[in-house]
């Protein structure tokens, strides 16, 4: 009966075998194909000039939404309607108003340039690397986007991050939830009509535009930081999040063929449409997106007391939630690796010598190098996604116990909101 069990479970495995090395060969020849269409070398004069216009466009569709729905000055009727959107993940409550609706339908539209065997290949090459990926998030996209002053600015006057004066379970949603965000919307299907990461990236939308009205409201000062989350410090956050990880994915050895690239690229294209940036500001290619990343880091990176208020709850995160596997010491040396001493310096990581940052990344590269040789072969690389995705779940509940994005004005907004309509 063992054998028999045994055998049928071996049939089984051969059987899922075969239909994954076919799936992904037809990808990736469809992909090779499209390959051939794209200039890889084109990029963007990404100067100061035309990146300072862009500090005073923020999103007209989402900030015209939350205008209307403000304009009501129902607090109690918009934080219902919020929590409705979280609790119902599919659909809108019967409702809701018809601003909200006409949001959801005109930002769940794809730019006419999406390709689907592009974003196929992409969230395939995202399973393969996920848990890298996530990690690269904490010690590398998060601090280098705290890096830039103006931007961090943003996100230390609406509290989001340290709200409950700095409470760790609070800074430990959020950073939960950015990694969710980034997990559904690079997850096979996830760009999908009704995909978890078209949803959770609307919402996302939705909720800078909710903040950008808060702080307008509150007297924000726009000539000395720019909008708040405007059109510049979206396109850092993504560039973040995907030409910068793959730089850091380099650093311990992991790199991608040019057609893996472009399609790791293309889905990062497709999720900036989505998230609201303007058609200007979504670069050509992989090359592109890194020069994007890099102008505007250079030009906005500078030392800020928010920035290293935020730094700290970062790595108290980390220490915390990184425990047994990392100390605080290895966590220091992969913010120092990852970034480099001058962006460590401004965002007072504490400093550490250069032998142990040496030896953090020869352990980094050791354990990828194994994780490479897997992924060659397509049958191992079938099981290195499963356990990708099972570590992936399990690194979510780490950080966090919720499994949803919540869409809901921070208290620290809603306070002051009441007070505001009370008077």
């Amino acid at each position: 009966m063992f054998m028999k069990i045994l055998l049928l479970a071996l049939i089984v495995f051969i059987g899922f075998s075969i239909g994954f090395i076919i799936k992904n060969r037809r990808i990736k020849k469809r992909a090779l194909e499209k390959l051939k269409t794209i200039d890889t070398t084109a990029t963007t004069d990404w100067n100061a000039d035309m990146l300072n216009s862009k500090r005073r466009v923020m999103d007209p569709l989402a900030d015209r939404t939350v205008a209307a729905i403000m304009a009501r000055k129902e607090v109690n009727t918009i934080n219902h309607l919020f929590e409705s959107i979280v609790i119902d993940k599919n659909k809108l409550p019967e409702n809701a108003p018809e601003e909200l609706k006409e949001y959801f339908s005109q930002s769940a539209k794809l730019p006419e340039w999406a390709d689907q065997d592009l974003i196929d290949m992409g969230q395939q090459i995202y399973l393969r690397h996920g848990i890298w990926i996530g990690l690269l998030l904490c010690y590398k996209s998060l601090p280098e986007c705290y890096a830039c002053a103006n931007g961090a600015e943003v996100l230390h006057k609406t509290a989001r991050l340290n709200e409950n004066h700095g409470s760790l379970e609070a800074f430990s949603r959020r950073i939960a939830e950015t990694a969710q965000f980034v997990v559904f919307s690079m997850s096979p299907d996830g760009l999908d009509p009704k995909g978890k990461g078209l949803i959770a990236t609307q919402k996302v939308r939705l909720i800078h535009a909710v903040i950008r009205y808060y702080l307008i409201q509150h007297n924000w000062d726009s000539e000395k930081y720019g909008e708040p989350i405007n059109q510049e410090d979206l396109a850092g956050t993504l560039m973040s999040f995907s030409a910068l990880i793959i730089e850091g994915l380099q650093i311990i050895g992991i790199t991608f063929e040019p057609v893996e690239l472009e399609a790791y690229i293309h889905c990062w294209r497709v999720i900036g449409h989505l998230a609201g940036l303007d058609e200007d500001m979504i670069p050509k290619n992989s090359v592109d997106a890194l020069k994007l990343g890099h102008s505007i880091l250079d030009k906005e990176k500078a030392p800020s007391e928010q920035a290293k208020q935020l730094t700290k709850a970062l790595r108290d995160f980390q220490n915390k939630k990184s425990k047994p596997i990392l100390g605080e010491d290895s966590n220091t040396a992969l913010l120092r690796l990852m970034m480099g001493d001058e962006v460590s310096d401004m965002l007072a990581v504490p400093p550490i010598s250069q032998e142990k940052i040496a030896k953090m990344k020869k352990k980094m590269t050791f354990i990828t190098k194994i994780g490479e040789v897997l992924d060659k072969s397509l049958v191992f690389s079938m099981l290195l996604q499963f356990f990708t995705k099972f570590g992936l779940l399990l690194m979510l509940r780490r950080m966090s116990n919720t499994s949803i994005i919540n869409f809901y004005l921070p208290q620290s907004l809603t306070q002051d909101w009441r007070a505001r309509n009370q008077r």
